[in-house]
């Protein structure tokens, strides 16, 4: 028999319609995705017992920083009240990627499986996928996934299941009900062979743990900021945080048009610099074939003593997940410097 711990979040797979016709959360969404389970036609329906968290009924649009620590903090107190083969914790899709990045780095040395699931409508639709993502998930547990943390999730367009290791997650976009990352396996028709296939993948061993957990408390140290046309640095406050994280365009570049203007992102490095809060600046590459723009955001800040790391290779999501861990953690600057340029758990896909 298989002990897999239900972690609560909340989301639209914990979601019912109220009498005035408006989605909440429902409070006894774990037991109705149990019960689904119960009277699938799994192989393993028999073979499973679970124990559920309370029901943190957190939508994942109203995800804070706060939440995560609280449910950081449910996941610790039940695993330490008792051993599992596994834990599901069942969350919203809106902000499921960030999460993902965040659980896969805290959580890299997990013992056993850890999962996320979500749904797309909820759960008693014909069309939802939440009973099939969990159902998914329980059974990689169960035929012995290595341990790592993972997102199962079947696409609505193509109707594929996909796993994705967590730290590669993308956001849902807008108008789709799709989920994607780099190197995720279609596992639509999943058996022990396909198991072994991401056993050896994801080999368990590679993950670098440079935290303890129990120590970490997660504070609102990180500001991200996307560029789009007309963008105005002067705008923010930066002094409250203590690094800055600023996206790109797909082409890895941002704006230096005006370089003394408050439209330029030259205008947010001195800011920063002055007030000796780290800026970096990600997905993009500061040496090769890179565009003049990307060259002036290099040259600027060495010509000038400023500063501005520069991250490739990872999702915005697992960026801003890596900042936030190492802001929260370390009080030394070559501390958090190591710990961002060192893959925690799979989430550098280009080196």
């Amino acid at each position: 028999m298989k002990k897999i711990l239900l972690v609560m979040v909340g989301g639209t797979i914990c979601t019912e319609v109220n009498d005035e016709g408006i989605l909440t959360v429902n409070e006894k969404a774990g037991v109705q995705l149990v019960e689904n389970f119960k009277k699938s036609d799994s192989a393993y329906k028999n073979c499973v017992e679970f124990d559920m968290t309370e029901n943190l009924c957190i939508l994942s649009e109203n995800l804070t920083v706060d939440n995560w620590n609280r449910i950081l903090d449910t996941y610790k107190k039940h695993i330490k009240n008792d051993s599992y083969d596994g834990v599901l914790f069942a969350h919203g899709t809106d902000t499921l990627a960030y999460s993902a990045a965040l659980f896969s780095q805290v959580l890299a040395d997990t013992e056993v499986p850890v999962f996320l699931v979500s749904a797309q409508a909820r759960l008693e639709l014909p069309h939802s996928n939440g009973n099939e993502n969990f159902r998914c998930a329980v059974e990689c547990i169960c035929k012995g996934i290595v341990p790592n943390v993972y997102v199962a999730y079947k696409n609505i367009s193509d109707g594929r299941m996909l796993l994705h290791i967590a730290s590669r997650l993308e956001q849902c976009k807008n108008y789709s009900e799709d989920l994607h990352s780099l190197g995720a396996i279609d596992i639509t028709n999943i058996n022990d062979g396909k198991i072994k296939e991401i056993s050896q993948a994801f080999p368990h061993e590679k993950v670098n743990v440079m935290i303890d957990k129990d120590k970490l408390t997660l504070k609102e140290c990180v500001m991200m900021i996307m560029p789009y046309v007309g963008i105005n640095y002067g705008a923010y406050n930066y002094s409250r945080f203590g690094a800055i994280l600023h996206g790109t365009y797909h082409s890895g570049t941002a704006c230096v048009e005006e370089k003394t203007s408050q439209r330029s992102i030259l205008y947010m490095i001195d800011k920063c610099s002055a007030l000796s809060v780290d800026c970096f600046f990600a997905p993009s590459k500061e040496h090769g074939e890179i565009y003049h723009t990307v060259s002036d955001i290099s040259k600027f800040t060495t010509e000038n003593g400023k500063k501005i790391g520069f991250l490739y290779g990872m999702t915005n999501e697992a960026a801003y997940a890596k900042l936030l861990i190492a802001y929260s953690y370390f009080d030394d600057k070559e501390k958090i410097k190591e710990f961002i340029h060192t893959e925690c758990n799979f989430e550098y896909f280009d080196r």
